[in-house]
């Protein structure tokens, strides 16, 4: 697909407050070429690669063009969702009824509601796409479409975490490795959100950062996606035929806190529905995540977290209401350093559930 315009934006010395180095949307959002990345000359491929490490380090969040995931496919996709919406009830009732670990779920608010008692203006549907495919029975046509789409989605994520490796000055499949990206988690999330014209400050979904690696997100035209750059709220308005990328928890922690986790939120929209549709890519369900041995030993604070089976994180932050990045917590080093020489005793003498005794 050809490349869409932009900006170019200079780059700036070093320190600078996160601004753009490279390509850019608008308000500075930065966008990466993937065209680039996959198929440019080393010089062009290794500026592609620090900007899209400035990108995650001070803003966790990008857009990405010449992608490969057809446009068509994701009106497909929409429209398959807005049939699943519009079923009666009763052809849908198993996932209403199903629970936030459970792998196909249909819902209105937080995906964690049971625990949850933020008032948000949003209907779902949630489904585990690998390493085991789940889907709603109906609509029919719904399955082939999301199979499709997770697979290239998934090709995608997994092409931008090796290069997020790279970024970090790491081997390109160390990453992968650590967190056995092979037999990745990935979950699809359809979101509506219906049109709200009341002023008491509902959103569709209230700040939050994702417990995954990467996430990627389309929507259907109608802006209300915001991330949290330098202490404001930025709206994402994305170049035509982009993909928006957002970093996860789980990004954070083997960064050992260099690329955060970007909090970001969802307004609704006083006149139009607003439908987004999420491909979310985490380690292997039963990886253990800490920081890359590299990147602690390099870093004058030691380890800035322990490591967490990453289904055991999963399972505290849906257990918990949504407050911000406070999951993190669970994980975070607090006071003293825990240095890289302990880290072999902190995993060797983990309790059953995945937790280090002094989480």
């Amino acid at each position: 697909m050809p490349t869409p315009s932009h900006r170019h934006c200079p780059n700036h010395p070093k320190g600078d407050h996160g601004d753009c180095a490279g390509a850019c949307g608008g308000d500075g959002i930065p966008v990466i070429d993937l065209g680039v990345l996959l198929n440019g000359n080393a010089e062009e491929r290794s500026q592609a690669t620090h900007e899209l490490g400035q990108a995650c380090e001070h803003w966790g969040f990008f857009m990405v063009i010449n992608h490969g995931v057809p446009e068509a496919l994701q009106e497909e996709v929409m429209e398959a969702c807005k049939e699943l919406y519009s079923l009666p009830r009763d052809e849908k009732a198993e996932y209403i009824a199903a629970g936030p670990k459970d792998p196909v779920r249909i819902g209105t608010g937080l995906f964690y509601s049971d625990v949850d008692d933020a008032i948000c203006r949003r209907d779902y549907v949630k489904m585990v796409a690998h390493p085991e495919f789940h889907c709603p029975a109906k609509p029919a046509r719904l399955r082939d479409i999301a199979v499709e789409y997770s697979a290239r989605t998934r090709q995608l994520l997994l092409e931008l975490a090796k290069v997020v490796s790279e970024s970090l000055g790491l081997d390109r499949g160390r990453i992968s490795e650590v967190l056995n990206l092979e037999s990745c988690f990935q979950i699809l999330v359809g979101n509506n959100y219906p049109p709200y014209a009341g002023s008491d400050g509902v959103m569709g979904i209230s700040a939050h950062s994702d417990h995954g690696l990467l996430t990627m997100l389309f929507q259907n035209g109608v802006d209300g996606l915001q991330v949290k750059h330098n202490g404001q709220w930025v709206t994402a308005k994305p170049l035509p035929g982009s993909l928006f990328i957002l970093t996860g928890d789980q990004l954070e922690i083997v960064s050992n806190g260099r690329y955060k986790a970007v909090l970001h939120r969802a307004l609704v929209h006083g006149g139009q529905m607003r439908m987004s549709f999420v491909s979310l890519v985490g380690p292997c369900l039963d990886a253990v995540v800490e920081p890359v041995l590299e990147l602690a030993q390099n870093d004058p604070q030691g380890m800035k977290f322990r490591g967490i089976r990453y289904r055991d994180y999963m399972e505290h932050q849906q257990s918990s209401k949504m407050n911000t990045k406070a999951a993190l917590d669970i994980v975070r080093v607090q006071g003293d350093i825990l240095t890289c020489e302990s880290r072999t005793n902190n995993s060797t003498e983990a309790d059953s559930s995945g937790y280090s005794p002094t989480s």
